[in-house]
């Protein structure tokens, strides 16, 4: 499987590309992780799988590998990211998510409010069902 990916490619995803940029350390572990979610996808015959627009590479992994084990590529769906309440990528281990199962209504509230006056936009846009033309 990884003689299907070049380091090239491995190193001009966005993320690897600009820590090499600053010198910093990118383990074998973040080049070998898209291989593997690429392998799950064989391993479940995927035909379609979900995720974030910051796991676009991992997800046509899956398409590059699946031809190579007599798969039909999967299909594809990539969802924007939301920000947390810090202005980051929502995250559960930097603690900046919105918990609608565990947090209390007035937790809740409190951090909505807390989110910068830009996102607002883009939250009501992904976490209702209203459209940007209220549709």
């Amino acid at each position: 499987m990884a003689n299907l990916f070049g380091l090239h490619e491995m190193a001009a995803r966005e993320n690897v590309a600009k820590r090499l940029k600053e010198g910093k350390r990118v383990s074998f572990r973040e080049l070998l992780y898209p291989i593997m979610q690429g392998y799950d996808s064989v391993a479940v015959k995927a035909d379609v799988e979900l995720g974030g627009t910051d796991q676009r590479f991992n997800l046509l992994a899956g398409r590059t590998i699946q031809p190579s084990y007599g798969q039909t590529p999967q299909n594809i769906l990539m969802t924007a990211l939301m920000e947390g309440t810090d202005g980051r990528k929502m995250s559960s281990s930097w603690g900046n998510v919105i918990n609608i199962t565990i947090d209390e209504p007035n937790d809740m509230f409190g951090k909505v409010m807390s989110i910068n006056d830009e996102l607002i936009k883009k939250y009501f846009v992904l976490a209702t069902r209203v459209g940007i033309n209220g549709n």
